[in-house]
């Protein structure tokens, strides 16, 4: 296995896993800063995991569908600005460590895609 498939098959399945845990976690009403579950965090469930399912698709085909991380990463990172904002509104508890995991997610995710471009133009 090359690096370049190695690094984008890592990024699939580190956010593949998060979306899944994003999916169960917004039936948890306390998780998101709601008293009960709405159907909004049931819409964000459902778009979770489909999101997650595709990850796990494009690790089928690394190379071929590397292009799904970029939109993946706009996801990660409006997900976690979104978490941020209302972190700082005070509607739910500011959490370093998400922070900091969805920073080296788009980090990790960004640099498979850049190294899979270069690594194919290089071929």
């Amino acid at each position: 296995m090359t690096k370049s498939v190695l690094l984008l098959r890592l990024s699939y399945w580190t956010a593949a896993i998060a979306d899944f845990a994003i999916a169960i976690l917004a039936w948890i009403p306390e998780r998101m800063g709601v008293t009960e579950i709405v159907y909004p965090a049931g819409l964000a469930s459902v778009i979770a995991f489909s999101w997650g399912v595709l990850l796990l698709i494009a690790d089928r085909k690394p190379t071929e569908r590397k292009w799904i991380l970029i939109p993946t990463i706009l996801v990660v990172t409006l997900i976690a600005s979104i978490r941020t904002k209302f972190s700082v509104d005070g509607t739910i508890e500011f959490s370093l460590v998400l922070l900091l995991f969805a920073v080296a997610l788009v980090i990790l995710m960004t640099y498979s895609y850049y190294y899979a471009t270069k690594h194919a133009k290089d071929k």
